[in-house]
């Protein structure tokens, strides 16, 4: 700011910006000083450290003489204006005045509003009586996320979560040229493999007896898995993450996180390495 100043009006305005800057700090001083006064004369936060009441009175007495002076400051820098009867500038001077003179007030009277109200010890876990009420999840529809790199352990992971009624939703997104640019309507070799590929993995699940469907998307890996597992209803993802970090990344991208902040559902990361 002071560069920008320097750079618009020249070196002559550097005093003059000085002086304005000491003169905001000064008028916060109120806003940080009382809040301060009130927290140290606090005997519950501060125990044996809270100030004594001579501290604490010649405190308050600091604090008033430099409020008083910061707002006989304000007073003759701004009466110029009422007294020229320029509308706008009195507009903005009022309304700002009245906004900082009600913060100002609501930082003095709050402690006492404060004490009216019932004081609500802090819970820093949850009540160790919650074991007792616990009970196992059931996933019915789990969809399952696969790249073709790692897919016996991604579905092995997503069998574990299962039960005897679970449904599993194969997912996959085409992400080759063709699929980038026609979506839906490509019809290149890598979409007829992996549509192929994930419809033998579905066969060979119903082949177990499980109840098994593939889902195809196409283009955005993050937002066709969010949006098949939305449209699906699915109550579980499974997904595989390769450890990639750093640099790798911005490379290859962070499927995981994105999908994850994406859905309200748990989400099982399983670790390919």
């Amino acid at each position: 700011p002071a560069l920008i100043v320097i750079l618009i009006y020249g070196e002559s305005k550097v005093d003059m910006l000085l002086v304005f800057s000491q003169v905001v700090l000064s008028l916060q001083l109120g806003f940080a000083v009382i809040p301060l006064i009130y927290f140290v004369s606090d005997k519950k936060k501060m125990g044996k450290f809270a100030i004594k009441p001579l501290t604490k009175i010649v405190a308050w007495l600091v604090a008033g003489i430099l409020v008083f002076l910061n707002l006989k400051l304000l007073y003759n820098s701004f009466i110029p204006y009422f007294e020229e009867g320029k509308i706008m500038p009195v507009i903005l001077i009022s309304i700002t005045g009245s906004l900082f003179g009600g913060l100002l007030v609501y930082i003095i009277i709050f402690p006492f509003l404060k004490k009216s109200g019932t004081d609500k010890s802090i819970e820093m876990h949850q009540p160790e009586n919650i074991l007792a009420a616990l009970s196992a999840p059931s996933y019915n529809r789990i969809a399952v996320a696969l790249d073709f790199s790692n897919d016996q352990k991604i579905l092995s992971s997503a069998l574990g979560q299962g039960n005897k009624n679970s449904a599993y939703l194969l997912i996959h997104v085409v992400e080759s040229a063709a699929a980038k640019l026609h979506g839906r309507d490509s019809d290149d070799h890598e979409t007829k493999r992996d549509i192929e590929r994930l419809d033998s993995y579905v066969m060979q699940l119903k082949e177990k007896g499980l109840d098994a469907t593939a889902h195809i998307g196409f283009r955005s890996r993050v937002k066709e898995i969010v949006r098949i597992v939305k449209e699906k209803n699915a109550d579980m993802l499974i997904i595989g993450a390769h450890g990639h970090s750093g640099v790798k990344d911005l490379l290859y991208g962070e499927t995981v996180n994105a999908v994850r902040h994406e859905l309200k559902i748990p989400v099982l990361v399983v670790t390919l390495g």
